[in-house]
């Protein structure tokens, strides 16, 4: 492992103080050292701006940028790329935290994965008082293709919402589109491997926390329309075809049983069969069904 590699954590926050301390805490005691911190408020009201101007004057690793208009988390993030100076780089959501060897396990597996584009890792889901990886999500993670390429996003958001990237390669392509309601994280990805013809590669591990816990919203909180509008986005940004715009619909399914369609459901099985792809079927033909 090089710790003469730089690498860069972006966070945007907006008036989660007390949750953004806990993320930025997560990073500055990786057991990788040599890591920008760059985070972006967008015009916070609860002390976050006063909270980073002090926290920034005891690790000069610790960077930040206040918004002077609230512009949204995509408008942050992009800030933040802009600015990095990592060679690679990763993104925090301010509710989420790290496990301290989550930048260390991404830079000890560059020497073996040189033909990826992009890596990341299985989240672990915060409900509760403590994390917990559960024997259902450990063996839906098994079942997922390791190598995921732009149309398999169109199945699933088999990588999530974060990964670990050349900060040229994120910056070349636009970073995150602002103008996506939702999905931003999917829309980046596919954006990326697209226009690469690369893969993002899949790590056996876990160190990202996703917090659902608390009572704030999450930046990406789900609401049906703003779904329908992301679909709409994507599928038109994408020059998407009539048969891969159903397949992408049925992402919306999770949210909304209402929405679901045999159609687009049997058309996955019959695209590409795989387990994973099958067992979430079955579970939309039983909400289907039940409703």
């Amino acid at each position: 492992m090089s710790e003469n590699l730089l690498v860069t954590i972006y966070i945007p926050t907006f008036n989660r103080v007390d949750l953004l301390e806990r993320a930025i805490n997560s990073v500055v005691t990786q057991s990788y050292k040599n890591i920008e911190i760059i985070v972006v408020d967008d015009c916070s009201t609860d002390g976050t701006q006063e909270f980073l101007k002090e926290i920034a004057k005891g690790d000069e690793r610790i960077k930040f940028f206040l918004k002077e208009k609230n512009g949204g988390a995509c408008e942050s993030r992009n800030i933040a790329i802009q600015n990095a100076r990592g060679e690679y780089i990763t993104g925090l959501d301010d509710d989420d935290y790290f496990l301290p060897n989550r930048i260390e396990n991404f830079v000890s597996n560059l020497s073996n994965v040189k033909n990826s584009v992009l890596l990341f890792d299985n989240p672990i889901i915060k409900l509760d008082d403590r994390p917990i990886i559960t024997k259902k999500r450990k063996i839906m993670n098994t079942l997922k293709p390791k190598k995921i390429r732009a149309k398999d996003l169109i199945f699933s958001n088999y990588i999530g919402n974060q990964v670990f990237i050349k900060t040229d390669i994120l910056k070349k392509f636009g970073g995150f589109d602002k103008n996506m309601p939702m999905w931003q994280d999917i829309e980046c990805w596919y954006n990326i491997l697209v226009n690469t013809g690369g893969y993002g590669l899949s790590l056996n591990s876990y160190t990202y926390v996703v917090d659902l816990s608390h009572e704030m919203d999450r930046i990406s909180n789900f609401k049906i329309e703003k779904g329908k509008k992301a679909f709409r986005c994507f599928s038109k940004k994408h020059s998407l075809s009539q048969q891969d715009s159903q397949l992408l619909f049925c992402q919306l399914y999770g949210y909304d049983k209402k929405l679901i369609k045999l159609g687009p459901l049997f058309e996955k099985l019959r695209r590409r069969f795989d387990l994973l792809i099958f067992l979430n079927t079955l579970k939309n033909l039983y909400l289907f069904f039940k409703r």
